[in-house]
């Protein structure tokens, strides 16, 4: 099977999960792939929070739930990290085992804050994506 012939997968029906989907970066991101018609996951430490965001950004047509950061992890096809710097690593590492064998894209900026705004954190693997990879050995970091 030559290259351009691989089976690709129907894009617009992946399940894009958003964990911290109840900020501004993770809303945001949420609410344009609802509006390109992904089914949208929007994830929370708490399914209540989640909840709560999904329904701030619903708008008619768009298809976006609330739950919890495992449910969402669990149910989606493809995951968006967007949770604070501070949560990373303990948030990747608690779903380790839902995340396996999926692609998993991190937005996380390591950024630190002081009253001269913010600055960048030193990450021990080089990066938060690279983190991501060392916390997810069985998903695909992007």
């Amino acid at each position: 099977m030559a290259s351009t012939d691989r089976v690709r997968p129907d894009v617009p029906a992946l399940t894009i999960g958003i964990l911290g989907g109840s900020g501004p970066q993770g809303g945001g991101l949420g609410l344009r792939f609802a509006a390109a018609g992904h089914l949208v996951l929007i994830g929370s430490r708490s399914t209540e929070r989640g909840q709560q965001a999904a329904a701030a950004l619903a708008r008619p047509g768009l298809r976006i739930e609330g739950a919890g950061n495992a449910t969402v992890a669990e149910r989606a096809d493809v995951v968006i990290i967007a949770v604070p710097w501070e949560g990373h690593r303990q948030t990747l590492a608690a779903l380790r085992e839902p995340l396996a064998g999926k692609i998993v894209i991190d937005c996380v900026n390591p950024l630190g804050f002081d009253k001269g705004g913010a600055f960048a954190l030193a990450v021990p693997e080089g990066s938060a994506a690279q983190q991501a990879a060392a916390v997810l050995p069985d998903s695909t970091i992007v």
